[in-house]
C-alpha cells in the first residue's frame, strides 16, 4: 500500500464532464487550517459513473429474524465501501463516527469535535475513483455543514477492497476565549455549537446493553428526516443485491438540533443505555441492546408516521440515529426536551425481564426469530 497524491490533487474528468475543483479541495473546505499549496504536474483522472439497479431489493417481511440474524453477525466484520452508493456511505459514515461519540464521558458538543479520514483504494476498477470523488465530494459538504472541522485525511492505494473509515475525536489543546479563538490562518471562527471548556475520555457515561429495570422506556431518534429505503444497505449487500434506491441523508441542521439535546441528556445521566443507528438499521441496534433483558419492540407508531408499510425497510434501512433508554420517571422531562427542540422521536419499546432478544408487542412468539418474522407475511411491493 502507498500514498496516492495523484487521486487527491488531479483534475476529474467523469463522465466527459470535468470538474473543476480537486478532492483535497473539496475536502480542504472543512480543514481546520489552510494548507500551503498544492502540489501540481499530475494527469487527469478519467472515469464514469457506475448507477445502482433500477430494481429494489425483493425482501420478504416473514424472513426479517433471518435478516437480523444476517445484519447482526456481519456488522462488526469490516465492511468494504459501496461503490454504487458513494454519497450515503460517506455521509452513513461520517454520521456513525460522530454518533459513537454521544457517550463518551466529558463535556464537549458537536462543533468541538475534529474528524480524520482515510481511504484505503483500489484504484483500477471502473467506476472506483468515479466512486472516490463523489465521496470526497460528499464528505467535504457534510462536514463542513455540520459544523465539524478535519484534522486530516490520508488516500491510500491497495490491491483489495475499498473502504473510507472516518474518525471522531476532541483535540487536548483547549482553546482560550479570552484571546482569538484559533491561530493564525484557521478557517473557522468561533461557532454557536462549541464549548468552552471541552473534555473527553475513553470511557462511555452509559452502557450500550440495556439495564434490567422493568418498564424502562425505549425511544428511537432518527437524525435525518430521509425516507427509509434499503438501498445501499448491508441487508441488501447480504443478499446479493444492492437494493435500488437508498435512503436521501441531506439535513445537515437537524442532526445537530437532535446531537446537541442527546448529548445533553447523556451528559446528565437521564440515558440508561444508549445505541447508535447505523450499519444493518434500526433492527440490528436493537438487537445489539438486548443483554440481560429483552426488548418489546414496536415500530407501528414509526410506520404511520413516515406512511410506510413495509416494516423491512423501517428496520433495516440505513438511517444514522438513536435509541435510547430512559427510565419510566424521566420520560416526561425527556419529552419536553425533545419537543422544546423540534426533535422529532418514537417510544418503540419497553425493557422487559421475561424474555431475551426483541418480541414484536402483542405477538404470540419468543426470540428474535419468531417475533420479527411475524412483523409482515408479505413480499415486498417494491420500492418508489
Amino acid at each position: 500500500m502507498k500514498e496516492n497524491e495523484s487521486a487527491l490533487y488531479s483534475q476529474y474528468i467523469i463522465d466527459g464532464a470535468a470538474y473543476e475543483a480537486a478532492p483535497a479541495e473539496l475536502l480542504d473546505e472543512c480543514m481546520e487550517y489552510q494548507d500551503d499549496g498544492f502540489p501540481g504536474g499530475f494527469a487527469d483522472i478519467v472515469d464514469e459513473t457506475m448507477e445502482p439497479p433500477v430494481t429494489p431489493f425483493m425482501h420478504e417481511s416473514g424472513r426479517n429474524g433471518e435478516y437480523l440474524k444476517m445484519t447482526s453477525e456481519a456488522v462488526h466484520r469490516e465492511i468494504p465501501f459501496r461503490m454504487l452508493y458513494p454519497a450515503h456511505f460517506t455521509r452513513l459514515q461520517i454520521a456513525k463516527a460522530l454518533l459513537s461519540r454521544l457517550w463518551s464521558k466529558g463535556h464537549f458538543r458537536l462543533g468541538d469535535l475534529r474528524l480524520w479520514a482515510q481511504w484505503d483504494w483500489n484504484c483500477r476498477p471502473v467506476g472506483s475513483m468515479s466512486a472516490f470523488y463523489i465521496s470526497a465530494m460528499n464528505a467535504g459538504e457534510y462536514i463542513y455543514d455540520l459544523g465539524v472541522r478535519m484534522s486530516d485525511y490520508l488516500f491510500i492505494e491497495n490491491d483489495e477492497e475499498s473502504s473510507a473509515r472516518f474518525f471522531a475525536w476532541l483535540p487536548e489543546k483547549e482553546q482560550d476565549e479570552e484571546t482569538d479563538t484559533h491561530e493564525e490562518g484557521a478557517l473557522f471562527k468561533s461557532s454557536p455549537y462549541e464549548s468552552r471548556h471541552p473534555w473527553i475520555n475513553e470511557e462511555r457515561c452509559c452502557p450500550e446493553r440495556m439495564l434490567p429495570e422493568k418498564d424502562s422506556w425505549i425511544i428511537y431518534i432518527p437524525f435525518d428526516t430521509c425516507s427509509y429505503r434499503l438501498g445501499g444497505s448491508l441487508l441488501a449487500q447480504l443478499n446479493g443485491h444492492n437494493g435500488g434506491t437508498a435512503p436521501e441523508i441531506q439535513d445537515p441542521d437537524y442532526f445537530i438540533d437532535c446531537y446537541e439535546v442527546v448529548r445533553e441528556l447523556a451528559e446528565d445521566g437521564l440515558v440508561m443505555a444508549g445505541a447508535a443507528v447505523s450499519d444493518g438499521g434500526l433492527a440490528t441496534a436493537a438487537e445489539r441492546m438486548c443483554g440481560e433483558c429483552g426488548m418489546d419492540l414496536d415500530i407501528n407508531g414509526l410506520m404511520a408516521s413516515y406512511q410506510e408499510k413495509d416494516s423491512t425497510k423501517v428496520l433495516f434501512s440505513e438511517v444514522p440515529g438513536v435509541l435510547l433508554q430512559i427510565r419510566d420517571n424521566d420520560f416526561d422531562y425527556v419529552d419536553s426536551q425533545l419537543i422544546l427542540q423540534d426533535v422529532a422521536y418514537y417510544p418503540v419499546g419497553r425493557t422487559s425481564v421475561e424474555h431475551e432478544g426483541i418480541r414484536l408487542t402483542g405477538s404470540t412468539g419468543s426470540g428474535v426469530s419468531g417475533i420479527l418474522a411475524s412483523l409482515l407475511n408479505q413480499a415486498s411491493e417494491g420500492e418508489d
